[in-house]
């Protein structure tokens, strides 16, 4: 199997960090940029997005949560859904803020789409459920990875918004040898499988 993933994308280091805990060794990492539009990324992907994994039959899975779902299937209670669902839209809402900024013209106002991401950030925030940073269940690691992102893509958000137990929870999560292995400034080097992280 291979997954095409860039260093910096938490949609990508969801399935990575699924991969290493499953202990998916043989999996050949293919980094790339998505904003160049390489060929390759477009030939496995019609909508140029990461993560995709492409299986040993030459299958094509895009979308987070369908790479995480066949990597393991796991079966999933009511309270795991929910953290799952908050995760996700977190995830999305704050990658959607960013992605608006990034790509604006120059000398431009904001879109007003940017306001409305951020203000639902600081409400969701308050209202994280309660992170295990000790756990491996998938649904407490991918609430740990989302809320890691947002402390790092938004620090003062995050400082100010934040629960104090959800605050030393992501600070005991980050020393997580699994979470430093999958670092965007510790994949900078590329390594070519999940066994080299």
């Amino acid at each position: 199997m291979q997954l095409y993933l860039s260093h910096t994308s938490p949609f990508a280091r969801l399935c990575l960090v699924r991969a290493l805990l499953l202990q998916q060794n043989d999996l050949r990492l293919h980094f790339t940029n998505p904003w160049d539009n390489p060929a390759d990324l477009a030939e496995k992907n019609p909508f140029g997005q990461i993560p995709v994994l492409e299986t040993d039959a030459g299958i094509t899975i895009y979308n987070t949560h369908l790479i995480c779902q066949y990597l393991h299937h796991d079966a999933f209670s009511p309270q795991d859904l929910a953290v799952t669902a908050y995760a996700t839209s977190l995830l999305e809402i704050s990658i959607q803020a960013l992605k608006l900024v990034r790509f604006k013209a120059e000398n431009s106002a904001d879109h007003p789409l940017v306001t409305r991401c951020l203000d639902a950030v600081r409400r969701a925030l308050p209202q994280a459920p309660e992170l295990d940073a000790q756990s491996r269940e998938w649904p407490q690691v991918m609430l740990g990875i989302v809320l890691l992102t947002v402390k790092l893509r938004y620090p003062d958000l995050f400082t100010r918004h934040a629960r104090s137990d959800t605050a030393q929870a992501v600070a005991l999560f980050e020393q997580l040898d699994f979470v430093r292995k999958t670092d965007p400034a510790a994949l900078e080097v590329q390594p070519a499988t999940i066994g080299d992280l």
